[in-house]
């Protein structure tokens, strides 16, 4: 079943920001033939609960330490599992939110902060850390991580028995050029995004493979 991919971002994220995310699953459109990409920005689509990207973003469970507010990445997942969306018309919602996130690391704990996570049929990014950067970098680095993430959703470098990828914080291409490459800073992300782009590739032929498999 090729399902659609909606496209979602709180109302604190710039436009320069949105462009980077819409032109970076444009340029992976071609990859996953056979479903629509659909936008639906920061405007409200609906009256109520699951109405706006912002009301996702006001029901999120926070974490307050040392001084620092963040969304817990979890926590958006499982509202993107439980809107009624979802059971009328099966999709893979992409969601970026302009505020800091973090994700569980398990007994309790969490991470100090991630860039993104993906589950199932949905992901969530965040901008936040990206925002000291130069606009060009910042550009390359928002897009990259969108390729990544939705890499992620689509299953490429998910095989630990193959010979380009590697276990660290999930499964992760080792090919230079490749944006499934790990990335734990927002340097590692304007690296392997430059990469990619002197490379002249989005996905290497390993995870091009993967992809032209896709069950999602």
């Amino acid at each position: 079943m090729k399902m659609d991919v909606n496209i979602m971002y709180d109302s604190g994220i710039s436009k320069n920001e949105a462009r980077a995310i819409i032109t970076g699953i444009e340029q992976i459109m071609e990859f996953f033939p056979g479903r629509q990409f659909i936008n639906h920005a920061n405007k409200p689509w609906a009256n109520g609960d699951y109405g706006s990207a912002d009301w996702y973003v006001r029901h999120a469970s926070i974490l307050s330490r040392s001084g620092k507010v963040q969304l817990i990445a979890d926590s958006i997942l499982n509202l993107l599992d439980k809107e009624p969306w979802q059971r009328i018309n099966p999709h893979i919602d992409v969601f970026f939110v302009s505020r800091d996130l973090t994700a569980e690391a398990g007994n309790g704990r969490f991470l100090n902060f991630c860039f993104g996570e993906a589950r199932g049929r949905a992901t969530v990014q965040s901008v936040a850390r990206f925002r000291y950067l130069e606009s060009d970098k910042k550009f390359l680095a928002i897009k990259t991580l969108v390729q990544h993430e939705l890499g992620h959703i689509f299953g490429l470098a998910a095989d630990p028995e193959r010979s380009n990828t590697e276990f660290n914080l999930g499964n992760h291409c080792t090919n230079p050029g490749c944006v499934m490459r790990q990335a734990l800073t927002a340097g590692d992300w304007t690296r392997n995004a430059l990469e990619s782009w002197r490379n002249e590739m989005i996905y290497c032929p390993q995870c091009m493979e993967d992809a032209r498999k896709t069950k999602m």
